[in-house]
């Protein structure tokens, strides 16, 4: 019996499984706002990267952080300036970052959103008023999570989650957020299993994080994709670097938006595995239908949208202005 043979096999001669991919989570989100046509929505971002990959991954954001002169804290609302432009070396690192990851051939960047249409989102059915947002942000965070993990890691083996970074908010106050995600969805059937039992918030500017400075850096990065991807959806500001970002992305955001392309593997983008947008719920129930599963999935997740930032390029939005589409 050859070696290859003896190191895919068990001592019974059975295949033995590979090892469990073990990956990393960074995860923020955009409060709810107000898109060009009205409708509330709110956004979950999780970025996940195989452990392996994490010291190859901070090399890049490094490299292009030197490239583009800019070494501070990047957040996505305060990219005022185009790149090329006075002010404008935090949009140039933005820029090289987004790039990173459309063209990451090497598969070490997973992004997933989930956008909610809080327009739609019945929230009384999330208990009392006090309790709605925090119950909300718990909910649909654990489906990110899990969505996440499931497209993107597949594997007869399962996956481990080894660590995962929440930008610090006010749910680090919330009496289940940090460990009830972990604990729903840890499953030996489900494939699923957490190296920690706590989600960690460090702060996003890697100059003031104590313990995960490092890490902070995927935070921003997190949150740079979250915001240009959501600009694509929405069309909700007007500053000139915000607009530039979602200029790159909006190629790919309309073909994942798109059911005839959203799983095409053979995307230049090869976003196959590796990016994904979903969006719920596609309808507004009343409790009445919530409680008929029939209505329910109907008013499931879904993919389709306008990206509302095409129409504004071509100067056509006001021709969706009103409209009912999501």
């Amino acid at each position: 019996m050859s070696k290859a043979i003896l190191q895919a096999s068990d001592l019974f001669g059975a295949a033995a499984l590979p090892a469990p991919p073990r990956v990393r989570l960074y995860a923020d989100e955009i409060k709810e706002c107000t898109n060009r046509l009205g409708h509330h929505w709110m956004y979950i971002g999780v970025l996940a990267i195989p452990d392996h990959n994490v010291g190859k991954a901070l090399q890049y954001l490094e490299d292009d952080r030197a490239a583009g002169g800019y070494a501070e804290e990047i957040h996505f609302t305060e990219l005022k300036n185009r790149s090329g432009r006075a002010n404008g070396e935090k949009t140039e690192v933005a820029r090289r970052w987004v790039e990173r990851v459309l063209w990451d051939h090497e598969k070490i960047f997973h992004f997933y959103l989930l956008g909610l249409n809080m327009t739609n989102l019945q929230a009384s059915a999330f208990g009392a008023r006090a309790e709605q947002g925090d119950n909300i942000y718990n909910r649909f965070f654990r489906t990110a999570v899990a969505s996440t993990l499931r497209l993107f890691f597949p594997s007869p083996a399962g996956v481990t989650v080894s660590h995962v970074f929440h930008d610090a908010s006010e749910m680090e106050t919330a009496d289940l957020f940090d460990w009830h995600t972990i604990w729903k969805l840890s499953s030996p059937e489900e494939g699923i299993t957490f190296a920690t039992d706590r989600i960690r918030f460090i702060d996003s500017d890697h100059e003031r994080e104590p313990s995960f400075p490092q890490d902070s850096h995927f935070i921003q990065l997190t949150d740079v994709l979250a915001g240009g991807i959501s600009q694509c959806l929405d069309a909700r500001n007007d500053k000139g670097g915000c607009c530039e970002i979602a200029e790159c992305l909006l190629p790919l955001v309309e073909r994942l938006t798109d059911r005839a392309r959203c799983r095409n593997p053979n995307s230049q983008y090869r976003y196959h595995r590796r990016i994904s947008l979903g969006f719920f719920p596609r309808n507004r129930l009343s409790l009445k239908q919530l409680e008929d599963p029939v209505e329910r999935a109907r008013s499931g997740f879904y993919i389709e949208r306008h990206p509302l930032f095409r129409e504004r390029l071509s100067g056509q939005l006001t021709l969706f202005q009103g409209s009912t589409s999501h």
